[in-house]
């Protein structure tokens, strides 16, 4: 049976607080990031069930999976390093950082093979990491198989605004974003619909729990 979901945005970035923040390489969360992770630890129920944490590996993604998931973490669970999971644009926030730099950084936390092995160039955003809207739906496509496909009964994953629009849907092929844009650290439930294409649909909890979806006018 496939996996439940818990899709995480990352915290508060210091490039959504700065004057052209999309200037900063691959930022950190700043003070009140790290205080939405402290929520999210503090109320989200299912700690004890989380078999798998993932988390695209630029910086701010992996530290709110460290914080917003610090009792997952303390049983030993490394957080998997996830190129998929990564949002898609050419600016230099969205650009992640050589593999040295996040093992400096993050240690034996990150579990940092697939960057290694599988995705080397995941920060050239180029080839499955272009910004074109279809290649994005197309990895997210990719990354919901591989999640679906796991052993794991319920997984995590730490991604990005844009991203998460592809990966639950909402986004159309010339890129435009049919829902209002995630918050900063909001966390939504997914089940998989057992079709060809792996599409997640979200659990009347997560429904409930979170505001309305409806764009602005």
């Amino acid at each position: 049976m496939p996996p439940i979901l818990h899709l995480v945005r990352h915290g508060e970035g210091f490039h959504n607080t700065a004057w052209h923040g999309e200037g900063i390489c691959d930022p950190l969360l700043t003070p009140h990031g790290k205080a939405q992770c402290a929520d999210v630890c503090k109320n989200f129920p299912y700690h004890d069930k989380i078999e798998l944490l993932m988390a695209s590996p630029m910086k701010r993604a992996i530290q709110t999976c460290q914080l917003s998931f610090a009792p997952v973490v303390a049983r030993g669970l490394k957080i998997m390093l996830m190129p998929l999971a990564q949002e898609s644009s050419t600016e230099h926030m969205d650009t992640g950082s050589d593999v040295s730099e996040i093992k400096e950084i993050f240690g034996d936390l990150v579990d940092e093979h697939r960057i290694v092995s599988l995705f080397p160039y995941w920060n050239t955003n180029c080839g499955r990491f272009d910004s074109d809207p279809e290649v994005m739906m197309e990895r997210a496509q990719m990354l919901r198989l591989f999640i679906r496909d796991r052993e794991e009964k319920e997984v995590v994953l730490v991604s990005h605004g844009t991203f998460a629009h592809a990966l639950t849907g909402n986004f159309t092929s010339e890129g435009v974003q049919t829902t209002r844009m995630w918050e900063n650290c909001e966390w939504r439930s997914y089940t998989f619909d057992e079709g060809e294409g792996a599409k997640i649909i979200e659990t009347e909890e997560s429904i409930a729990r979170r505001p309305g979806l409806e764009l602005p006018n």
